[in-house]
Parts: structure tokens; C-alpha cells; sequence
């Protein structure tokens, strides 16, 4: 991408008053986000907004792996802090556990002995994922 799309990528993920608009940009970035662009989509998980957050955790975990997780979890916790269900985010960690769940478990076993409580229960419940695809 150029920095003019994704610059326009950008405001057209924070359009909270165009539903369409951000959730078309939440697609674009997922289909069009490259290796070369890691760097820029990672930004997006220190996003203010939730929704950028968790546009940002598809291709940031497709393109950058397991070696992502802490990062993605962090957001993915800043998320429940802030009382947001994270579905979609959630799916993300779900399918990268699934895609490589050796990788999942080292990235998780680091982040198990964080001190909060709320984001060892949610170590724990993507762990159950990785578990689930031992033999896989």
C-alpha cells in the first residue's frame, strides 16, 4: 500500500459514523496488509479505538505468526478492560493457536506468569485452544 491508502485506510477504520466505511476498511486491511506493512499494522493495536484493535489482530497474526502474541494479547486484554467483547479478535487468537499451536503455547507460557489475574484467565482459555491441537 501507499501511504496515501493507508492513510485513507486509517480514517476510514476510525469513521465511527459510517458503519460501512470502517467495516469495508477492517476487510481492505485484512485482504490487502503485506509483510512489508507489519510495522504500520502493529501501530493499529495501540489504537484508541477497539475496532481498529481488532481489524489489526487478523492481519497482524496471519502475516507475523505466533511471535505476534504478546502484542496481540496485550490489546486483546486492553479490550476486555475496556469492556469490549472482542469477538473478532478473539477468533484471531483462536485461529492462530489452531495454525500453530507449538508456537501459541511458547508465546503463552511467557505471558502466564503476568501479574494480572484477568490476563492469566484469558492465557489460560486460549492455552485450552492450544491443547485442543496437540496432535495437530
Amino acid at each position: 500500500m501507499t501511504e496515501e491508502d493507508w492513510t485513507r485506510l486509517v480514517c476510514d477504520l476510525r469513521n465511527i459514523s459510517d458503519v460501512d466505511v470502517a467495516v469495508s476498511a477492517a476487510q481492505e486491511l485484512h485482504r490487502a496488509a503485506t509483510a512489508e506493512e507489519l510495522s504500520c499494522v502493529r501501530s493499529l493495536l495501540r489504537d484508541a479505538s477497539a475496532f481498529v484493535r481488532e481489524a489489526a489482530a487478523w492481519p497482524l497474526s496471519e502475516l507475523a505468526g505466533a511471535a505476534a502474541q504478546p502484542e496481540l494479547f496485550e490489546a486483546f486484554q486492553r479490550g476486555m478492560n475496556e469492556g469490549h467483547d472482542n469477538d473478532g479478535f478473539s477468533a484471531a487468537l483462536i485461529d492462530l493457536a489452531g495454525a500453530d499451536p507449538e508456537g501459541a503455547r511458547r508465546a503463552l507460557a511467557a505471558l502466564s506468569t503476568a501479574p494480572d489475574p484477568a490476563l492469566q484467565s484469558n492465557v489460560t482459555w486460549l492455552m485450552e485452544f492450544c491443547e485442543n491441537h496437540r496432535d495437530a
